[in-house]
């Protein structure tokens, strides 16, 4: 069994660097750890129930407990779960409709009628909140509310290269648009026969080509399992019907019985379903990128968002010692990140992988399980690995830098006025 543990031991990697981990003598408290030969980070073993034999990976675990996580579904159970959660978005405003009719015959007309004379109604949505219920908006009026702008193929040659080879792989056909992000972060959304792939530029500066093939193939397992056609509308409509019901006032109307009790419902299933979707996309993109690359990517991505988050709270184009003037947000943060030496990051690394297990994100399993699952794959060779900066994917990235920023600090257009002071 020793020879076993060992063996399973030589195939991990520090997050934090990729380098092999070696195993180091257990301390006072018995704990078995592996410890970083480059970096020095320390790492322990923790044992999965009933399988003496299989180590999993997980970093060093603070005093603090974690909180209870939603489980990670998947087969069966995901998939019923998460066509369950779509009946309950396409049910919900059917019964509206149907109950707000049945209370309205058996009295609701009064405060209908009160409020239409008084001109406090303006449509379906106040109509609905008089006789009770919550209208829950799905369908946002933005085109541009969830997308940024898109690439065109002359932008980025090489990442459309990229999106089409990782699709080739799914057995997918790629996505119809590439839309860059603001944030650092990726998506996907399918609407009908319409599919779009939203890529954060702020990961081009953090990412190696690899890592970023890592990141494509995750957002793309989503396609190819169909997680995202109906994706952005359920979340839309759990999250909206959340925030209706914590907003509304108190009512005793059958209308708001209903409203509650999807609340409830939609809760429950929501967490699982996205957890579950997001391990099987973990596990398409190890597969497919190494599960180093895989491991690297989840914590640089990690690292990089509250760091982004920073810049954009103290950005301040007029200042000069900050060294922002007269750069774009995304031009500043490039000489940012680039200018942070390496022993900083290794350790804002750690900080990352130590913290994994107090995550709270209910649409995500926490980091260090994602890393224990993408690191059971192994790397893939050196001659299928590209070292090379993300960013070299996009031809010109100073433009792209620009328009992103115009897009997202540049004001409304005020029309000329026909009309002239009196006089005049």
């Amino acid at each position: 069994m020793a020879e076993s543990t060992d063996r399973s031991r030589s195939r991990w990697r520090c997050p934090a660097c990729g380098t092999s981990l070696d195993p180091v003598p257990p301390d006072a408290s018995g704990e078995n750890r592996l410890a970083c030969p480059d970096c020095g980070g320390q790492f322990r073993i923790r044992v999965r129930a009933g399988d003496a034999q299989t180590a999993t990976f997980s970093g060093e675990v603070p005093a603090a407990q974690p909180p209870v996580e939603p489980p990670v579904v998947g087969g069966l159970d995901l998939f019923v779960r998460s066509w369950a959660l779509r009946g309950i978005a396409a049910v919900y405003p059917i019964v509206n409709v149907a109950g707000a009719g049945l209370v309205f015959a058996l009295g609701g007309f009064v405060p209908v009628g009160r409020g239409w004379l008084n001109d406090e109604l303006a449509g379906w949505p106040d109509i609905l909140r008089t006789l009770g219920g919550l209208h829950v908006a799905v369908v946002t009026k933005d085109p541009d509310a969830d997308f940024g702008p898109v690439i065109a193929r002359g932008d980025a040659p090489d990442l459309f290269i990229e999106v089409a080879d990782v699709a080739r792989k799914l057995g997918t056909r790629p996505p119809e648009q590439l839309r860059l992000a603001y944030l650092p972060c990726c998506g996907v959304v399918a609407a009908g026969r319409s599919r779009a792939l939203l890529l954060g530029l702020p990961l081009l500066y953090v990412l190696t080509r690899v890592e970023l093939r890592a990141v494509l193939a995750h957002e793309m397992a989503h396609l190819a399992g169909g997680d995202a056609t109906s994706a952005a509308r359920t979340s839309r409509f759990v999250h909206g019907l959340g925030q209706a019901v914590d907003s509304a006032p108190p009512s005793r109307s059958p209308l708001r019985v209903w409203a509650r009790l999807c609340r409830g419902w939609s809760d429950r299933l929501h967490a699982p379903v996205n957890r579950g979707q997001e391990a099987r996309a973990d596990r398409v993109s190890a597969g497919i990128a190494g599960g180093d690359a895989a491991a690297s990517a989840l914590v640089k991505v990690a690292a990089v968002q509250p760091l982004f988050r920073e810049v954009l709270d103290q950005y301040d184009p007029t200042d000069d010692e900050s060294g922002a003037a007269g750069a774009n947000l995304y031009s500043f943060f490039r000489r940012f990140w680039s200018r942070l030496p390496e022993p900083l990051l290794t350790s804002i690394r750690h900080t990352i992988i130590q913290n994994g297990h107090l995550e709270s994100d209910p649409a995500h399993p926490a980091l260090l399980d994602r890393l224990a699952a993408v690191q059971s794959y192994p790397a893939r060779p050196a001659m299928d690995t590209d070292p090379a900066p993300a960013s070299s994917v996009v031809g010109d990235l100073e433009s792209l830098e620009q328009m992103l920023h115009n897009r997202l600090f540049a004001l409304r257009r005020v029309e000329p006025s026909v009309f002239h002071r009196a006089g005049s």
